[in-house]
């Protein structure tokens, strides 16, 4: 474990006049604005009210395993993370994940999700038609999609039902819930085309037909990697290397609001700390309630964003089960949200990641939760692992039990960027900047879950409020 304060750099401690900030939360979007701000020249606290770095970048060990059980890879076409890794020195524990078949949960048994189909919809028409995921009507209905006029949708709409008008239902409900609606944890017919798939909003502007577009060459490298050591060696090695930045653990933050004129972070035990400018980078809710003095149209309008709570199962099964030929061919599982599952998807990390190949059990992490679906976060940890071990056995043929098995709760920190979420986004910052001047909010929230969302998120943020600090000292 971190100490529970790290001091501020010596340097930076000599720099007279130099502006002071609070960040508040030491997850990855947490310690990359406070980087990015010290490097500004800015003394910079960073508060977290846990014993630990990382947020949502964290493992568990199972059966003697070290597996992730918050955020597990790195898309290699986002920009940032890989730049990240290499400026961390963390390339030599980076793996690429192993190609092979995802399938899809469906009623007729597993299916492969077709090649080239991505988050936001298919890419190429002939792999879709031959997975057998389709009926003839649904694939009848897909084909059509190069004849149909380009829309002519205005304002932000649902993904769902953009992709549905271009491809029909069966292509929503079989494969765009269980991808995207798996990786939001939320509902397609209620996450915004232009928040939750910013791509595809730009390739809808530009294209009369998405499947006739011109696509780029395929990627020769793997599509998704991660670090043999654990995702949270990035939190980690950025805490523990990042010049200019006090690092205060344990340290929980109760109010951010003016007073006389100066911000203020009211801590608990009843301290305070006086700034300059102050980075939320915390859970909507969290913030909700830290700005509800400051700013109360902006903790109103951030405890609208809802967030859904999901739980991540670690299992470790005997070496008899790598046999089964749905887990020793393919990387994992996406289940739609139709079928009423409490499995939401399953990674056979020992078949997808080569460092967990080697392990004697064979490792699988399955996850639950939805919005709107809490059944899984109110399970004990009993039940919901026989549950999730049954479902995971009717849909591959699983036949033993598992070892061991870790499970985390992430309570409300699945962000749904649903429709109108930009307006949303331009209503808080509208309200800080009345309200609170020189409060910034960062982080999954607001631009989306994924690492490279996150880096984007902070970045934008600390340039905002380094902006800010500039000119309100001109």
């Amino acid at each position: 474990m971190l100490p529970r304060s790290l001091p501020v750099d010596g340097a930076t401690r000599r720099l007279e006049g130099a502006p002071r900030v609070a960040v508040v939360g030491a997850g990855i979007t947490g310690l990359i604005a406070a980087r990015q701000l010290a490097a500004d020249g800015a003394q910079v606290i960073v508060l977290e009210r846990t014993e630990r770095v990382g947020g949502q970048l964290q493992d568990a060990t199972v059966a003697g395993h070290r597996v992730d059980v918050g955020a597990e890879s790195v898309f290699t076409a986002a920009p940032g993370p890989l730049e990240l890794i290499e400026e961390l020195g963390l390339t030599d524990a980076l793996v690429g994940a192993r190609r092979a078949t995802t399938w899809i949960r469906t009623r007729r048994g597993l299916r492969a999700l077709p090649e080239g189909f991505t988050p936001a919809g298919p890419s190429r028409l002939g792999p879709v038609l031959r997975s057998r995921v389709l009926s003839p009507a649904g694939m009848l209905r897909a084909g059509l999609e190069p004849l149909l006029p380009a829309g002519r949708e205005r304002g932000d709409l649902a993904v769902g039902a953009y992709l549905e008008r271009r491809f029909g239902r069966e292509v929503v409900d079989r494969l765009v819930d269980p991808l995207l609606g798996g990786l939001h944890a939320g509902d397609v017919h209620r996450l915004s085309l232009e928040a939750a798939t910013p791509q595809l909003a730009a390739l809808a502007a530009q294209h009369r037909s998405l499947l006739l577009r011109r696509r780029p060459a395929p990627s020769t490298g793997p599509m998704f990697v991660t670090l043999t050591t654990g995702m949270g060696t990035l939190t980690t090695r950025l805490a523990g290397t990042t010049p200019g930045v006090e690092l205060r653990l344990a340290t929980e933050v109760t109010q951010v609001e003016r007073v006389g004129g100066t911000l203020q972070v009211s801590l608990a035990g009843g301290r305070t700390l006086a700034v300059d400018g102050v980075v939320m980078a915390t859970p909507a809710s969290i913030a909700a309630r830290l700005l509800s003095e400051g700013s109360p149209t902006a903790a109103g309008e951030l405890a609208q964003l809802r967030a859904a709570s999901v739980v991540v199962t670690a299992l470790a099964y005997p070496a008899a089960a790598g046999q089964v030929p749905a887990i020793a061919q393919g990387t994992g599982m996406l289940v739609p949200s139709t079928s009423q599952e409490l499995l939401k998807a399953a990674t056979f990390l020992s078949t997808k990641w080569p460092h967990h190949a080697a392990a004697d059990q064979v490792l699988i992490r399955a996850s639950a939760g939805r919005a709107g679906d809490d059944r899984a976060i109110q399970l004990d940890d009993d039940r919901l692992v026989t549950q999730l071990h049954h479902e995971l056995a009717e849909a591959t043929g699983l036949s033993v039990e598992p070892v061991d098995a870790a499970v985390r709760r992430w309570p409300r920190t699945m962000p749904q960027l649903e429709v109108g979420h930009r307006a949303r986004l331009t209503t808080i910052r509208s309200a800080l900047t009345r309200d609170l001047p020189g409060v910034v909010v960062a982080g999954a929230p607001y631009h989306g879950p994924g690492l490279s969302s996150c880096l984007r998120s902070a970045a934008t943020a600390a340039t905002a409020l380094a902006t800010a600090l500039e000119e309100s000292r001109a």
